[in-house]
């Protein structure tokens, strides 16, 4: 691993149970010499890429919050689908989130509310539990072949509290694929129900996010649920459409 690689690995140490960090834990954990924690320190704060919190600790820094802002600019599924999220999210009067699974992690990147009514365990940037919440499992259960395996055994098989066992878990992954689409109820936030389907890139036949409505049980029952699940599955369609060919960028 190079320098540079072992210095920016530095912000893999935050999460959201670590959201400041002090040098002597960054020493214990990534077994480097004080001296050289304190140079990647300097050279990270230099770059806007951490700040100074207290007198011992550092948080993430503002360059952080530039880049999050350049991306949501630029991020295909975001410039193709903010404008349907929001027309979804005003059809329905629920929110509609679009996350993503990257290197292990599954995030919300973006968040059309129709108001501030719920209040979101897993929000915009919170990483989502592995196979739970129907974002989560849509992502999951699109992955191809033995990679599917790869991550039941690396999240799954060895966690207490897993209800699955590998056939168990391959049997509820190919439901989700034969329907297209995943509904779940008080998985990730007691009270609220949850409907996700796949965004897939149709040139390379591949899940790049989800796209799911989520809203409380009761307001669901004001909903015909097909027809939100219509919905959301059509809204995906004409995401992955409108990626194939964007709107031209000023």
């Amino acid at each position: 691993m190079s320098s540079l690689s072992k210095m920016l690995s530095v912000l893999d140490l935050f999460g959201p149970d670590r959201l400041k960090i002090d040098p002597d834990t960054i020493a214990e954990r990534m077994g480097l010499s004080r001296a050289t924690v304190y140079r990647y320190v300097k050279d990270l704060c230099d770059a806007g890429l951490l700040v100074r919190v207290d007198a011992g600790s550092y948080g993430l820094g503002p360059r952080i919050i530039e880049l999050d802002w350049m991306m949501r600019q630029y991020d295909p599924i975001l410039v193709a689908g903010r404008e349907l999220m929001h027309e979804l999210s005003e059809r329905t009067g629920l929110a509609v989130f679009a996350s993503v699974f990257y290197d292990g992690h599954i995030i919300n990147t973006y968040i059309a509310e129709p108001d501030d009514t719920y209040q979101f365990s897993f929000g915009r940037g919170h990483p989502l539990p592995f196979f739970r919440g129907a974002q989560s499992k849509v992502l999951i259960a699109f992955q191809k072949g033995r990679r599917l395996q790869r991550l039941f055994e690396e999240h799954l098989a060895n966690e207490p509290d897993n209800p699955y066992d590998w056939p168990g878990f391959s049997k509820a992954t190919k439901k989700i694929r034969k329907d297209g689409y995943c509904l779940t109820h008080d998985e990730l936030n007691q009270g609220l129900t949850g409907i996700a389907a796949p965004i897939i890139n149709p040139g390379l036949d591949e899940v790049v996010g989800s796209l799911s409505a989520v809203g409380s049980t009761d307001s669901f029952k004001l909903l015909r649920q097909e027809t939100v699940i219509e919905m959301v599955v059509e809204t995906t369609r004409r995401i992955a459409e409108r990626m194939q060919h964007p709107p031209t960028m000023s």
